[in-house]
């Protein structure tokens, strides 16, 4: 009872985050000079008096937070506003690209995610041999490329070697096919936008397990099992891997909220229709109501991140569960 009280209250913070960042996002809206209908200002064919009234319309001609109360008033019903850009309610939009993300983020999370763990345990007990040194230099290299550079990297390589498809979800002459074909013709295009989205989450992974399991093998509960003749298996998952694990869940929180929510980069580079995609839409042409609508999408993926990582956290180290019930 006292854990779902936590959960209930962690919950409550987050989403009272989650508002404090659309407000943020209406503020800084409001320091772009101009908003959607500034330019067809400068269309002749546009009578300054219509663009007015679509203005008042929209409420975009009243003051900043009567603005946002108004939306939040909407936000209360579910009702998200509706897209300028995309002529379309921005809750449908902003579901159906969180989908498409899910398709980058999902298989990068697991995939980056557990080869860190594996490859920084690994690391971490070889000790100083050749082998971890190879790995310390390929996780140095790989935390040290930037996204716009990875993605450009695999575009040149799609592009002169034609392995693999320049962008896009599925092939444009695959759209009557049967399900199978558009399902491996869908993995044949995840390919390199999932690889760009590994590299950096494999490498943070592995450095902090690698550190993490670097101090689990100097703890006295350790050696003691040792003294006892506890298969070597055990004695890894036990008393390396599991206590090691603290660490890297407590980063894995944000992580997943970051990557779900899309790579803005990464899905521009590769014309992927994520949340990323719309954001730098609703950016690029001031649409305010998309645009909060992005980030409200983007703060519940981060709130659902970290409820995840505080029930692992929860599920593979007691003395969490312990802390937590004496916070409340």
């Amino acid at each position: 009872m006292r854990t779902l009280v936590f959960f209930l209250i962690r919950s409550l913070q987050l989403l009272l985050l989650a508002l404090v960042a659309a407000f943020v996002t209406f503020w800084l809206s409001s320091l772009i000079p101009g908003d959607f209908f500034s330019t067809q200002i400068l269309d002749p064919a546009i009578r300054k008096e219509t663009v007015e009234q679509m203005r008042h319309q929209y409420g975009l001609d009243r003051p900043l937070f009567f603005q946002y109360l108004h939306w939040m008033k909407n936000l209360l019903q579910l009702d998200l506003g509706y897209s300028l850009f995309y002529q379309r309610p921005v809750a449908p939009i902003v579901a159906d690209a969180l989908l498409k993300s899910l398709w980058l983020g999902v298989p990068a999370l697991i995939l980056g995610i557990g080869s860190g763990i594996i490859f920084g345990s690994a690391r971490g007990i070889l000790g100083d041999c050749r082998w971890a040194r190879v790995l310390n230099f390929v996780s140095a290299t790989a935390l040290s490329l930037p996204s716009l550079l990875l993605g450009l990297s695999a575009l040149i390589l799609a592009a002169r070697t034609h392995w693999f498809p320049l962008g896009g979800m599925n092939s444009p002459d695959l759209q009557e096919a049967d399900w199978w074909r558009q399902v491996v013709d869908r993995i044949y295009h995840l390919v390199l936008p999932v690889a760009c989205l590994i590299i950096p989450i494999f490498a943070s992974v592995e450095r902090i397990q690698f550190s993490a399991t670097r101090n689990s093998r100097s703890r006295l509960y350790l050696r003691s099992a040792l003294s006892r003749g506890l298969g070597r298996w055990r004695l890894f998952f036990h008393y390396i891997l599991r206590p090691g694990l603290n660490p890297v869940l407590s980063i894995c929180g944000p992580m997943i909220g970051a990557v779900l929510s899309g790579s803005l980069v990464l899905e521009i580079i590769f014309s992927w229709p994520g949340l990323g995609q719309i954001t730098y839409d609703a950016l690029f042409n001031r649409d305010l109501f998309l645009l909060a609508g992005c980030i409200v999408g983007s703060s519940l993926l981060l709130v659902a991140g970290n409820l995840l990582a505080d029930l692992a956290l929860i599920a593979f180290d007691p003395r969490t569960r312990t802390m937590s019930r004496k916070g409340l």
